[in-house]
């Protein structure tokens, strides 16, 4: 037990008014600084208010909140905010008590920010070294040595370190422009709402400006970032305190709170009239992605995550929009992400190989080239389709190598192909869009045609027709220094997409080549017929050849043939072959020609 004259040590008393009073705070005017006081000893509670009644430190005054035992401590702890300083005995109703509580403080109840400051009336029982080490407390102090200007001062140093931690956790945790919180805040909010066990009514949103970079560069960046804060204003206002609202992204807002509050069309309906911008009356969309917290099984990364997914499958569908998150899509992710570990695995343990396809004259059948095909089977000797992996390698970049590869390749074969006697066929190497406007791609192709030592007249790029038409200025620039080379160009899949005809006449293209779905539909009565018909004529007026993919039956080459198309490939002559094959089946096709 320590009595309130231990605190009255005339040597130090003076020492009160000197201590700096001028510390930077991040509360309000007439807040106070709440200390709590753990001691089962009634009259330490006594003397520590006693000590430091009336005092004002950095602007503030003192509150004191009173427990006399660790239990009653937590509980305070569970109810009470803005506790800066913890001043905890160590021996209570056990031994070890005081730094149980320690423990639950920091781990349990996850308040990091508050200081604790250990006081124990029998030194020696815990060595203070080794308890600074082993437990996350702020200061060790006897009892007997906390005179009333040394628990002053130690007062002030923990409520200075307070604040700085404070500071930096709003710098941590929130958003300057908006004032809202930021997406770790948003994050950890989510987290607490998981683990309060009252999520089952909530929603997480994300809420996505449409087209925020276009108002950036047209208005200028001060202007976007005050559109920002308008739209952040009227969320909140509109929103109200059951809903958190968040800046989480450059143009994107996080949203948590119930579902009859988060209705996705309220939302968008807060979008249709325009916000007042300084002169500007702006008007925006947004694209909105929503999950219910009790269809994730996510925590708050996961939670945001899902809303992404959501917001992404939004902004696909149509701009201004909303999508609610199901756990199919995650499963469809899941699988994506799955698949693509499974190509770069596959790129790396050379599971992906090269098969070539005959291409041959409709009308004499003489073999005049054949298409490179990338082909992927798996470890189980299952062949993954090429709809499924190619779009997932164009969409995570590693369509650029593989393209680049795939044309090596192709060049490599070919060179053996006209080794054989052979010295008339053609290679055609499919193009993406991403490797074609890659600035190294003129370079990297005349550096495979030097490497190889391939006739550059007997290789062929297929672009698809989609590719070919845009950006007309940039179509004409690289076609052109392709043609440089000697390469020759095809439009792969034509009449699929929108050409225009004007355009398409400009381009210096060797061959039309007719998708294989208008091909499948030759036999029938709907539209296949006309459209290959209409694609064929085109061709042969602008001095194009025409060749026709997917002919599978002897019906289809002959109605294609009395088109007038010049060239066909498909499973009526070869499936796509291994080179071995391909070998014996060109020196089969050469001799029985």
């Amino acid at each position: 037990m320590i009595s309130a004259n231990a605190f009255e040590s005339s040597d130090e008393s003076d020492f009160l008014d000197v201590v700096d009073d001028s510390a930077p705070s991040t509360c309000g005017a007439g807040s106070v600084w709440r200390l709590l006081i753990v001691d089962d000893e009634p009259d330490v509670h006594r003397a520590t208010t006693f000590a430091l009644n009336g005092l004002s430190i950095f602007g503030r005054s003192l509150e004191f909140l009173h427990a006399y035992s660790a239990e009653q401590a937590i509980a305070i702890l569970r109810e009470e905010r803005n506790i800066a300083i913890v001043l905890l005995d160590v021996v209570m109703e056990r031994e070890d008590a005081g730094l149980a509580l320690v423990k639950v403080i920091r781990r349990d109840l996850n308040l990091t920010d508050i200081r604790i400051i250990l006081r124990t009336g029998q030194p020696g029982y815990a060595p203070e070294i080794e308890t600074i080490h082993a437990f996350d407390i702020n200061d060790y102090k006897t009892k007997s040595e906390l005179t009333r200007a040394k628990l002053y001062a130690t007062i002030t140093s923990a409520l200075r370190t307070y604040e700085q931690i404070r500071a930096l956790d709003d710098l941590a945790f929130y958003d300057h422009l908006s004032r809202l919180p930021n997406r770790n805040r948003f994050i950890k909010v989510i987290d607490e709402r998981l683990a309060s066990e009252a999520s089952g009514d909530t929603v997480v949103a994300i809420l996505d400006i449409d087209d925020f970079s276009e108002f950036n560069d047209s208005l200028g960046h001060q202007q976007g970032d005050r559109l920002l804060q308008a739209v952040a204003q009227r969320l909140t206002a509109s929103l109200g305190s059951s809903t958190v609202v968040a800046r989480i992204g450059s143009n994107a807002f996080g949203l948590m709170g119930p579902s009859g509050s988060l209705d996705p069309i309220a939302l968008l309906d807060l979008f249709h009239s325009p916000f007042q911008v300084q002169d500007d009356s702006m008007l925006v969309t947004a694209t909105i992605g929503l999950v219910r917290l009790t269809d994730t099984n996510e925590a708050g990364r996961g939670a945001i995550k899902d809303a992404n997914i959501a917001l992404k499958r939004a902004k696909k569908n149509r701009r201004g929009s909303f999508v609610v998150y199901t756990k199919d899509m995650g499963i469809e992710i899941r699988e994506r992400v799955r698949l693509l570990q499974g190509l770069r695995s596959a790129v790396d343990t050379n599971r992906l190989f090269v098969v070539y396809q005959p291409q041959v004259m409709l009308g004499s059948g003489q073999v005049v080239g054949i298409e490179a095909l990338l082909r992927w089977r798996n470890d189980d000797g299952r062949f993954v389709p090429p709809e499924r992996f190619i779009p997932l390698a164009e969409a995570s970049g590693l369509i650029i190598a593989l393209g680049d590869w795939v044309l090596r390749m192709a060049c490599h074969e070919l060179v053996r192909i006209h080794a054989l006697g052979l010295p008339a066929l053609r290679v055609s190497v499919n193009v993406s869009q991403l490797q074609f406007r890659n600035p190294d791609f003129v370079e990297k192709l005349v550096k495979a045609i030097a490497d190889t030592g391939v006739d550059a007249s007997c290789l062929e790029l297929e672009i698809t027709e989609s590719v070919a038409m845009e950006d007309p200025d940039f179509m004409l620039e690289r076609f052109a220094a392709i043609k440089t080379i000697g390469v020759t160009i095809a439009i792969d899949d034509f009449g699929t997409g929108y050409s225009s005809l004007s355009h398409l006449r400009q381009l210096p293209i060797d061959r039309l080549k007719i998708d294989r779905a208008f091909v499948n539909e030759l036999s029938s009565d709907i539209l296949g017929g006309p459209i290959a018909a209409m694609v064929i004529e085109l061709g042969r007026n602008l001095n194009m050849m025409v060749i026709a993919e997917g002919v599978e039956t002897e019906k289809q080459a002959a109605i294609l043939r009395e088109m007038g198309c010049h060239e066909g490939q498909g499973f009526f002559y070869s499936e796509p072959l291994a080179p071995p094959e391909l070998k014996d089946w060109l020196l089969a096709h050469r001799a029985g020609a």
